[in-house]
């Protein structure tokens, strides 16, 4: 009797006693959700192979799950430690479905029992997903409820929206969040082995850069652990800066500086009553470089100039470390107490500048907003000639031979830090099928073409706007119809900023009338469009920077048109890349499109909420704001949030 106690009480228990909440096993604040989670078999650290006959999954009492009651969960063994893109769901068909129903919270818990247990290997990792389909969604003071707790990167992947159900047999692609928090979670039914489990290095992260030398590392704590040993080194399994220091918390900081750009490998195992963990992971993090060269125009480093826009030519470097060169930014916005400099010679009278592949590496963690200025004459005496607070644009009326200056500096002030590649393109002239009577004619399908000169395209007599969602003039293709469903899509290299728009017109080039358009992702976004044809109608297909009222470059991109009806997972979601308009505004911002807009938050640059617009409308009414900068802040029905900054005349 006394055994089958035991098994019947068995139990193990992660995350407990965090109250951090997010998404995760499903979001109660968004209408339906679809998430799955990983557990590796060293975290649930089962003595023995057994049978999981249920879940309990937990949130403060005070918060409500009444209208994210619908669940249907699943198991499934895996070999993934992580998620590798948004794309990466474990197909249903490798899991086990092991309940559905409605499930309700009691004092905070959330039990599941199933009605038929899953056998647990433990030998692999575990997938959990959980699929709520109940319409409506809980408002927990504008957030999420479930309690969830820090584990390895991209542990988690999850969809979130109020008017689109996800199909878990066919998950989306797009709208998708890869997270490295997980559920705090009880398996009902395992039995804990008496040897902890092994701790996951939680900060720094495996394989972080730029991370301070006065660091600490940290890790969850581990049931049934009574103390941790840590090892560190400046080789894999070095021990020559702590060699297995003993220490009750669960976190670590050197007793002696680390050294600058230098990586440094960690390993962490527990200690508990029945031993030491076994087969622990050793995780490695590089420390920041030095600071730049480049902190002053004086020391402005040269940059080879590409001969056209696919910057086969960057040059990396980082904010991290630079100091104020005392040169005021104005016209210019931000704060420059981090400017690093760069130079170049023009090749010509316009070129692109581009910061590529742009990180946060201060501080402040999440802060990637960068900013340029481009800029002529001596150091001494130096005349602003570009602005830029996009990571890309085009600089124009120079003077070929002349020597012009690039400096680079995030935009908010300490704390705010970022790295990058910087690359100065050089315009191609118009492509041959710039104007629509020039189009380029497919013949034989499926049809591929690579646009490389698309960044000289021009916007010839204007935006078209024969379709309600108007775009700028780029470039042109034509096939005839025949009867069939006609495919159009559009990819573009990596690392572009190209954010474009296919339009599909019949009639004449002076007189289009709209077929279709499609405008469903953001910069370097896949974009694609079925048109049904009539046979011997001629069908012109546009494709431009998306914006009506805007006219920005084009870029290169490739082009591919094929028959036939597409199949489901064919089919993309809308996308959430919102523009506001005029930027700088008066009194009205307008918003390009609020069908997917929550709620809005106006927030002004010391970070308070100066306006909240619940259910916001196209045109925002701004005008009792200050002049100056605000943040205006996007909270998507698909979870997602979209920043966009403006500037109050």
């Amino acid at each position: 009797m006394m055994i089958l106690g035991v098994v019947l009480h068995a139990q193990i228990t992660l995350g407990a006693g965090s109250t951090n909440i997010g998404a995760a096993p499903i979001s109660t604040y968004y209408g339906y959700s679809y998430v799955q989670q990983i557990y590796t078999k060293q975290e649930i650290n089962a003595n023995a192979a057994g049978s999981i006959t249920g879940l309990k999954f937990y949130l403060d009492p005070s918060m409500s799950i009444s209208n994210s009651s619908e669940w249907v969960v699943y198991l499934g063994h895996t070999n993934k430690t992580e998620f590798s893109s948004s794309s990466d769901w474990v197909p249903t068909s490798q899991m086990t479905q092991v309940f559905s129903g409605t499930v309700s919270a009691v004092n905070g818990v959330v039990s599941i029992t199933f009605p038929t247990p899953f056998s647990y290997d433990n030998v692999s990792n575990l997938i959990i997903a959980a699929d709520e389909n109940a319409p409506g969604y809980d408002f927990n003071d504008s957030d999420e409820a479930m309690y969830v707790y820090s584990g390895s990167q991209n542990s988690t992947i999850y969809y979130k929206n109020d008017n689109t159900n996800p199909e878990p047999n066919n998950p989306p692609t797009s709208s998708v969040n890869l997270v490295d928090y997980k559920s705090v979670i009880t398996f009902e039914g395992l039995v804990p082995s008496t040897i902890p489990a092994c701790p996951t290095i939680l900060s720094p992260a495996n394989n972080a850069n730029f991370v301070p030398l006065n660091t600490s590392i940290s890790w969850p704590n581990i049931s049934g652990a009574s103390s941790y040993k840590i090892s560190i080194g400046t080789t894999s399994g070095g021990t020559d800066v702590a060699n297995q220091v003993s220490v009750t918390t669960n976190s670590y900081t050197p007793s002696a500086t680390l050294s600058p750009n230098t990586t440094y490998y960690v390993k962490v195992v527990s200690v508990g009553s029945g031993g030491e963990s076994t087969g622990c992971n050793e995780s490695i993090f590089t420390t920041v470089p030095p600071a730049p060269a480049n902190d002053e125009c004086s020391n402005a480093i040269t940059l080879t100039v590409n001969p056209d826009l696919n910057c086969g030519f960057v040059y990396s470097s980082y904010t991290l470390g630079a100091t104020d060169s005392g040169i005021a930014p104005a016209p210019c916005y931000g704060n420059s107490d981090d400017d690093v400099w760069f130079k170049f010679v023009a090749t010509a009278t316009s070129h692109r500048i581009s910061l590529l592949n742009v990180q946060a590496v201060g501080t402040d963690t999440y802060d990637d907003d960068i900013y340029f200025q481009v800029l002529e004459g001596g150091c001494s005496s130096l005349s602003s000639v570009l602005c830029s607070d996009d990571n890309s644009a085009t600089v124009s009326g120079l003077t070929v031979g002349q020597t012009y200056y690039v400096r680079v500096y995030s935009y908010y002030s300490s704390g705010s830090n970022q790295s990058f590649d910087i690359c100065i393109g050089t315009i191609p002239p118009p492509p041959a099928n710039d104007e629509c009577i020039n189009a380029i004619t497919a013949t034989s399908f499926p049809y591929i073409y690579v646009q490389n000169d698309g960044g000289g395209a021009t916007n010839n007599s204007g935006m078209l706007l024969a379709c309600n969602n108007g775009m700028n003039d780029g470039t042109w293709f034509k096939f005839i119809g025949d009867g069939d469903t006609f495919n159009i899509s559009i990819t573009m290299p990596a690392g572009s900023d190209f954010d474009p728009q296919i339009g599909v017109f019949s009639g004449t080039c002076s007189a289009l009338s709209c077929e279709d358009t499609v405008d469903n992702e953001g910069e370097g976004g896949s974009e694609s469009i079925s048109i049904p044809t009539l046979n011997g109608n001629t069908y012109y297909v546009n494709v431009g920077h998306y914006s009506s009222w805007d006219d920005q470059m084009e870029g290169s991109f490739t082009i591919n048109i094929s028959k036939g009806t597409l199949g489901t997972s064919d089919v993309k979601v809308e996308k959430n890349d919102i523009k506001a308009y005029p930027n700088p505004f008066e009194d009205v911002l307008h918003i390009s499109d609020v069908k997917n807009v929550k709620s809005i938050s106006v927030v002004d640059m010391v970070g308070r909420v100066v306006k909240a617009i619940e259910k916001p409308e196209s045109s925002l009414q701004l005008g009792s704001l200050k002049s100056g900068m605000y943040l205006v802040v996007l909270n998507m029905t698909d979870g997602s949030k979209q920043t966009i900054k403006a500037i109050k005349k």
